[in-house]
């Protein structure tokens, strides 16, 4: 029911209003008053949907009294009569966000049919919020996925800037700023929460949403197994530097503070415009291959990393030291375990310049390094079940390269091609494992997606991967989202027991998972084109 409250001063008026039947149009009466200034205060205290008040009245006029409820209730729906037909009461009427402006004298019939229209409004605006509410997992979702790919387009210019600016304002992404920096996050979960990843990392996630909120002109993407990807917006060069140093010092307090976390952030440099933001990533790129060999914990930038992107100024690392502590071995293998193709060169390039140019011209130091790194790849390689038969019969083994080329420059692009192979063959190998996982994932929602509590991160725990990930394989490989997926799953028992039970509408949506009977049957005349109840009465021919 409507609520509607009358401020009018005229007795003969206000009694022939309070006459017409409200109730049988689902509208109550709950006060009325003869001036503003007593309507003010019950206004605020029985907070009508409607308030029909005249514009002349004592003490204080209907304008006033609109203009003064509308700063506490701002949904507040306000009819004007008046008997005055002038344009600048008019025109204040419509800045204060008067609905409708009657004049009198007005019947109680044409009066009754304004209310009513009024009403309706108010319900309309309700149902959408109503919808909007129970949405909101799907908008997420889609929103999550824009921004993914947003992201994509920026760090690989496959659309143009004002693409990119339209897909950021869709999703609430702040591209309209003078300066931008990527920041890369690597995180590594050990121990016994390394079992636990998903649940870990969406925990992680969340902290540091909240963590980037507060600071402001930040967006956070989510990069899979890859970990996350920040970019800042700043109009400033001076507020980019110093937001961007107070923001790494907070997340690395959060990372420090978080159990069984490593981390690496690397700070790509700052751009000075949209189509620029993909060589600021590049860089972080870059700088994030130097994690394999500094170490875990550590915040490195670009711009520190002259040359090849890494520190001129260390001390070079000794050949004998590094084979007897097996660093190199070390370093190849956590490479292989986390490291992406695009940081195989960045890495090698660093590796090679580490031995020194001296022993890189020497055949038993370059022979020995070489077969070290080669056999810490065919160890990996048997531990992950990759076969690299072909890999040995496309580029040969170690000891053929150096009799046809022995070069520094040919041995680093010897370990550079094998790296790559081996890392294509792990990613194939890893979205087998996603694809099973997922298997797994949608096997969960067919058998649960009767429960209110089934959510895209329950699921993607399942698979043991991130939500944002976790959907955007899903649309990958599904062909539709989690939610419209979920939503199809219910459609399709709601159906069949429309048609095989006699079972009521509201007792359906219950047994297919939804608590409210009526966005049921919202959805499901937007999935099927009818109501339940024509569907069943058509017996589902309709839709054939």
């Amino acid at each position: 029911m409507v609520k509607l409250f009358l401020a009018e001063d005229e007795i003969i008026m206000r009694n022939g209003i309070k006459k017409i039947d409200w109730i049988s149009s689902d509208i109550e009466l709950v006060g009325e008053a003869s001036d503003g200034e007593l309507a003010y205060p019950m206004i605020l205290e029985l907070k009508p949907d409607i308030l029909l008040t005249d514009i002349k009245m004592p003490f204080m006029d209907g304008l006033e009294l609109i203009q003064r409820v509308k700063q506490e209730l701002p949904d507040l729906q306000v009819i004007i009569l008046s008997g005055f037909d002038e344009f600048t009461y008019a025109q204040r009427a419509v800045s204060l966000g008067v609905t409708e402006y009657l004049l009198k004298p007005v019947t109680p019939g044409r009066l009754l049919e304004c209310v009513r229209g009024v009403k309706q409004k108010i319900q309309d605006r309700r149902q959408r919020e109503l919808l909007s509410d129970s949405e909101t997992p799907v908008s997420h979702e889609r929103r999550e996925l824009q921004k993914q790919k947003l992201f994509r387009h920026l760090v690989m210019n496959t659309k143009s800037s004002a693409e990119c600016l339209d897909m950021a304002k869709q999703v609430q992404v702040n591209l309209t700023a003078r300066y931008f920096a990527v920041i890369l996050l690597m995180i590594r979960i050990r121990g016994e929460a390394a079992g636990d990843f998903s649940e870990a990392r969406n925990t992680l996630q969340d902290r540091l949403n909240s963590l980037l909120e507060e600071q402001k002109g930040w967006t956070l993407f989510d990069r899979g197994e890859n970990g996350f990807a920040m970019l800042t917006a700043r109009n400033h060069q001076d507020t980019m530097e110093t937001g961007l140093a107070l923001t790494l010092e907070r997340i690395c307090e959060l990372f420090q503070s978080t159990e069984n976390l490593e981390y690496f952030i690397s700070v790509g440099p700052v751009a000075g415009r949209v189509s620029e933001i993909r060589h600021s990533y590049e860089q972080a790129a870059k700088a994030a291959a130097y994690r394999f060999l500094a170490g875990p914990n550590q915040v490195v930038y670009a711009k520190d990393l002259p040359g090849t992107g890494f520190p001129s100024n260390d001390a070079p690392i000794d050949l004998n030291d590094a084979v007897t502590n097996s660093d190199f071995r070390d370093v190849m293998m956590n490479f292989m375990h986390t490291g992406e193709r695009e940081e195989i060169a960045p890495l090698v390039e660093e590796m090679f310049a580490a031995i020194g140019e001296k022993n890189l011209n020497s055949t038993i130091f370059m022979t020995y390094i070489l077969m070290d790194l080669y056999l810490a790849m065919v160890r990996f390689a048997r531990e992950n079940e990759i076969s690299c038969e072909d890999i040995d019969g496309q580029l040969g083994n170690p000891r053929d390269v150096l009799k046809k080329d022995f070069s520094p420059a040919g041995a680093a692009r010897y370990i550079e091609e094998y790296l790559d192979h081996i890392l294509e063959k792990r990613d194939s190998k890893k979205e087998g494992r996603i694809s099973l996982a997922l298997r797994e994932a949608v096997a969960y929602i067919d058998a649960s997606y009767a429960c209110e509590d089934i959510s895209l991160a329950k699921a993607a725990a399942i698979a043991n991967i991130s939500p944002n990930h976790f959907s955007a394989v899903f649309s990958q490989q599904m062909g539709t989202t989690f939610m419209e997926y979920l939503i199809g799953k219910r459609m399709e028992k709601a159906k069949k027991l429309l048609l095989t039970t006699d079972m009521r509408s509201s007792e359906i949506a219950f047994q297919v998972g939804y608590k409210d009977p009526h966005y049921f049957s919202h959805t499901f005349k937007k999935n099927q084109g009818m109501t339940p109840m024509e569907y069943r009465t058509s017996g589902g021919k309709r839709e054939q």
